[in-house]
């Protein structure tokens, strides 16, 4: 038997759909498995600890604090006897995110202690700290270590179960080349079943609509990792949701893509599709969605499209990243500043909640274009809760294996260890500069102007120049 299973730590209370997926698809070849989000326990367990903040410092930076040594040895026995229990022959571990690489370290050695002879292979975008960066160090340093027998890179629907059967020269199986999966459109759905959806503080259920990208943002890792895009029917997608709803009676899906708006006619069709499914019913029996979604003008968004998504129930993390146009048309957002403008006022028109995405402090940025952001927030706090329901405000970071880090040389700028930290030596922008403009930022979307704004604080007490 096979445990598939989600390492801690990725920030969310939603559930990881990576072994519900792989287990689906081991099931098409008669391949026994089982399917186990460790993610969301650890997260519940240590939201209840009052040292929460001083135990996630050990998933982060591998820093052990005296009086959490107990509770972070705890966590790894209790993720080790949940694997063990099933008596699996094979544990494959998804990593989401570089943050799960610390924890995964642990629990192989706790793994390696207690079963020696059983067979541990890692995978999913985490195993590299950057999805576009083609080091595989820390998969090397575990197989050096003895702390896994083997890693897979890229997706896994078709090489996990080259590799359960023994073909460890499948592409992508302990090397860096390996081949996207040829086709989305599936008769088959992940399977939640050993899933306990009550751990979840946000019951819904993950779906994947498309991989990789229409646009070809210079910022962006995804486009580096799926280089062509791909998209499922809406036919196919609409399939998995009454799939999925018959199952479990869970009436809310979370679309994990890049977007869900690339291929606008199925997006128009599953619109029509969740609408007319959602026709008569009360609010309780009806289905809702959300999904990030690309700005387009009045010709491609109009008036219809927008009263279909209200009728869907769907909410829409929109990437404007910069408001500056030259900045960002030159960084790959082509649509303009009207079109930003349209969707703001027909998602107010007819109620569909908006998550405004920004990037700020982008390399190209000026001082006189932080000035015009903060500005342009004030011309539009009509929006703050009515329908922007959120605005994410991003520190502006340079990714490894981007379009933007190769670019970096002609916009004379200087990188530092971590990709928060680059000075563009035109412009002479410091660090702390622009973390003082992300704080004047956030103070002027929430307390001046109403919005709902997050931002990522952990990333800002570590900016600093002192990481060239």
């Amino acid at each position: 038997m096979i445990l598939l299973c989600a390492v801690p730590y990725v920030d969310t209370i939603e559930p990881i759909m990576a072994p519900a997926l792989l287990k689906s698809v081991l099931a098409q070849h008669s391949i026994e498995s089982t399917a186990l989000d460790l993610n969301i326990s650890i997260v519940n367990s240590i939201e209840k600890n009052p040292n929460k903040q001083k135990i996630l410092e050990f998933f982060f930076d591998q820093n052990v604090h005296d009086e959490c040594i107990d509770d972070i040895v705890d966590l790894i026995d209790y993720s080790a006897d949940q694997i063990l229990s099933k008596k699996p022959k094979i544990v494959a571990l998804s990593l989401l995110i570089y943050t799960c690489q610390i924890f995964t370290r642990w629990l192989c050695a706790a793994l390696r202690a207690r079963d020696p002879d059983i067979k541990i292979v890692i995978g999913g975008t985490g195993i590299r700290n950057f999805v576009g960066d083609d080091n595989l160090d820390f998969c090397h340093q575990l197989r050096e270590l003895g702390l896994i027998d083997d890693f897979i890179v890229g997706d896994g629907e078709v090489s996990l179960v080259e590799y359960v059967k023994g073909n460890l020269n499948y592409p992508g199986i302990n090397n860096i080349n390996w081949q996207p999966v040829p086709q989305l459109n599936v008769d088959y759905y992940p399977d939640y079943d050993d899933y306990d959806f009550n751990q979840y503080t946000r019951k819904l259920i993950p779906l994947c609509d498309s991989r990789g990208c229409v646009k070809n943002c210079e910022f962006c890792d995804v486009i580096e990792y799926w280089q062509k895009y791909q998209y499922r029917t809406a036919d196919n997608i609409w399939q998995e949701m009454t799939h999925q709803l018959d199952r479990f009676n869970i009436r809310h899906f979370s679309f994990r893509s890049s977007l869900v708006n690339g291929n606008l006619r199925e997006f128009r069709k599953l619109m029509s599709l969740i609408s007319d499914y959602n026709c008569g019913k009360p609010k309780s029996e009806q289905l809702s969605w959300e999904g990030y979604f690309i700005i387009r003008g009045e010709k491609h968004h109009p008036e219809d499209l927008w009263e279909k998504i209200k009728q869907s129930n769907g909410t829409l993390l929109v990437g404007v990243e910069s408001v500056i146009s030259n900045v960002r048309k030159n960084l790959g957002k082509t649509f303009e500043d009207e079109d930003i403008d349209h969707n703001l006022r027909l998602g107010q028109k007819f109620n569909v909640p908006l998550v405004v995405l920004m990037i700020v402090a982008y390399p190209t940025e000026t001082l006189n274009d932080y000035e015009y952001t903060k500005n342009w927030f004030k011309e539009r706090k009509q929006y703050a809760g009515n329908s922007v329901v959120a605005v994410n405000l991003s520190f502006a970071g340079i990714l490894p294996g981007t379009q933007l880090a190769r670019r970096s040389d002609d916009y004379n700028i200087k990188r530092g260890k971590v990709p928060s930290i680059w000075f563009n030596q035109n412009l002479k922008i410091t660090s702390e500069i622009r973390r003082q403009y992300i704080l004047d930022l956030y103070d002027i979307c929430k307390n001046e102007c109403g919005f709902n704004t997050m931002t990522n604080v952990h990333t800002l007490e570590n900016i600093s120049d002192d990481h060239y």
